[in-house]
């Protein structure tokens, strides 16, 4: 059996010959494709996702980012369970380098929120 492994250690059984473009999940109804469209958008964890094929690593990938849209297909099995369809790839340097701007500014918020408080008489 082939599965993904998200950063929060959240997996999903994939069909044979997954690729980063082209992961076909499989879950018993509709219903559960919300937890697969959560694990895919929940902030930070594309930032390392993991495939395992009988419990042997196959692919260890960081910071990587869900193509648009999230699912491209959605089916049925003969078995009548669900397979979606989506990809992933690796950020470019450009959204790297973005997504580090938006941390220090976070950090950079927060000090002045602070100093604010300290100047206003909060602390």
């Amino acid at each position: 059996m082939e599965k993904i492994i998200f950063a929060d250690k959240t997996e999903f059984e994939l069909l044979p010959g997954a690729s980063l473009g082209e992961n076909k999940v499989i879950v018993p109804d509709f219903a559960d494709l919300k937890a697969v469209a959560e694990a895919l958008t929940k902030a930070g964890n594309l930032d390392a996702v993991q495939y395992k094929s009988n419990e042997q690593v196959t692919g260890d990938y960081k910071d990587m980012k869900l193509e648009a849209p999230l699912f491209k297909s959605v089916d049925y099995t003969q078995e009548k369970k669900v397979i979606a369809v989506f990809g992933i790839r690796e950020k470019t340097e450009m959204e790297k380098e973005i997504d580090e701007i938006k941390a220090q500014q976070a950090v950079q918020d927060g000090a002045i929120l602070d100093l604010a408080g300290m100047v206003g008489g909060e602390a």
